[in-house]
């Protein structure tokens, strides 16, 4: 199966999964509810009652959102520079970003279901691995895209093959201009 295919499947997974969740009867409480004590002001409400209407759609469609990127950085790479080190790379970012996604949604769950949650550099566990954990998660991508850029992003022959097409056309160019002048 062909790379593309693939961004296809996770599209439309992604769409059905978008679809799901707008044929859903809204919540109670997923415009807020007014304040006990302060007027004109929305809380939130039981956030596990919100999330219940549409189940674990969430975790899913950010799976499919995770490889969806993934299926275009890999197709962000020519076919014959797609070497066992490449694929090694891009399932270990994958694996990560799977990892710290699942950690993510369970503390939030967790949270939900109990109330409690533990607190890491100042942060609840849900709210950390949101800010250090899907940061952090994305960014092993962009080392991988830093660090090999030369092997796979832009090799240096194809940097030499894209500057002959200039010249060449620029070339092409300056007859065309040559032969109308003259």
């Amino acid at each position: 199966m062909k790379p593309i295919h693939f961004v296809f499947l996770w599209l439309l997974v992604t769409a059905g999964i978008t679809i799901f969740i707008l044929m859903r009867d809204a919540p109670p409480g997923a415009a807020g509810m007014p304040h006990e004590s302060v007027p004109l002001i929305k809380v939130g409400g039981d956030g596990a009652v919100r999330l219940s209407a549409i189940g674990r759609a969430p975790f899913y469609f950010q799976v499919s959102t995770i490889f969806l990127g993934v299926s275009l950085l890999y197709m962000g790479v020519a076919k014959h520079r797609r070497d066992t080190r490449f694929r090694l790379l891009m399932t270990g970012g994958t694996v990560f970003a799977l990892f710290v996604w699942y950690k993510l949604y369970t503390g939030y769950e967790a949270y939900l279901a109990t109330g409690n949650t533990d607190i890491i550099f100042g942060f609840p566990v849900p709210t950390a691995w949101l800010l250090g954990g899907i940061w952090g998660s994305f960014f092993v991508f962009d080392l991988i895209f830093v660090i090999f850029f030369r092997a796979y992003f832009w090799p240096r022959d194809d940097e030499a093959a894209f500057e002959a097409l200039v010249a060449e056309m620029k070339a092409k160019n300056e007859a065309k201009k040559s032969e109308g002048g003259a």
